[in-house]
């Protein structure tokens, strides 16, 4: 079987190159702190490709391997046509059978629930794109944080959201979930040092030398401002004109024309919604 290069520039959201700034450190242990303390809920919220769902895969990684402790699931997309189905859908992916009704179904989890409790192991939901949550789907969150001991939630869940999700939070009848959200993180763009290190990084983990000077990478900052994604799909597009080209450094006006194709798709994109 053919094993894929590392691509140093890809935007897929891939634990092993997402690169750990002081504010995505802080995001990470904030989160274990939640998990590790068993407080129930905590969200990972950011503007649009700030790093949210690399983030959440890398945490989901890492409890992930330690099957002993801890039992995990995620839903990468939440798009579910009602709140029993995306109950079915958690239940399936910590391999627990399906029931006809929402009482059996919650009462089949429970159990479940309390088994792992007793065999000292840690449940944990991760939810990306949640955003896209809806209010029965908010309000089965709430619920599954009943399920608890006198000192401690008995399943975690940790969501990972863009901005709409605070919106939708800040309504009154969503009231009694966002009082429950623990140590809550929102992801900021890069600064230009930042920037600059992530574009370091992603080389070093491809096996690369750094093809972009210091005036390339503050272009490219100040044409993103620093949002991860737009850095990562800029450099890409630059990369590959620069190998095109037979240049061993990318040039400035690679990265304009980057920049300039960048723009063009964002234009595009926006006439189409």
């Amino acid at each position: 079987m053919r094993t894929l290069r590392t691509q140093p520039f890809s935007i897929s959201p891939d634990p092993e190159l997402l690169y750990l700034t002081p504010a995505l450190k802080s995001t990470v242990f904030k989160v274990q702190h939640v998990v590790e303390n068993r407080q129930g809920l905590t969200a990972i919220m950011g503007d649009v490709g700030t790093g949210k769902s690399s983030v959440l895969r890398r945490l989901w990684a890492d409890y992930r391997k330690n099957g002993d402790e801890f039992v995990t699931a995620i839903l990468p997309s939440p798009n579910f046509p009602s709140d029993f189905s995306m109950l079915k859908a958690i239940c399936n992916d910590f391999g627990i059978k399906p029931k006809r009704s929402m009482v059996d179904q919650e009462n089949e989890l429970r159990g479940f629930l309390i088994e792992l409790d007793q065999e000292n192991k840690t449940c944990v939901l991760f939810v990306d794109e949640a955003q896209r949550l809806k209010g029965p789907h908010l309000e089965l969150i709430r619920t599954l944080l009943n399920f608890e001991t006198n000192k401690y939630k008995l399943i975690q869940i940790v969501l990972a959201a863009q901005l709409e999700l605070r919106v939708k939070l800040m309504d009154q009848s969503k009231k009694a979930l966002r009082s429950r959200i623990f140590l809550p993180s929102l992801l900021a763009p890069l600064s230009l040092p930042e920037t600059r290190e992530m574009i370091s990084f992603r080389c070093e983990q491809a096996e690369i030398p750094n093809p972009f000077t210091e005036d390339t990478v503050e272009l490219i900052y100040n044409s993103t401002g620093g949002v991860p994604r737009e850095v990562l799909k800029i450099c890409g597009f630059a990369y590959v004109l620069a190998l095109q080209s037979g240049e061993r450094t990318v040039p400035v006006g690679a990265v304009e024309l980057a920049i300039q194709e960048a723009s063009i798709n964002e234009q595009q994109e926006a006439a189409v919604a």
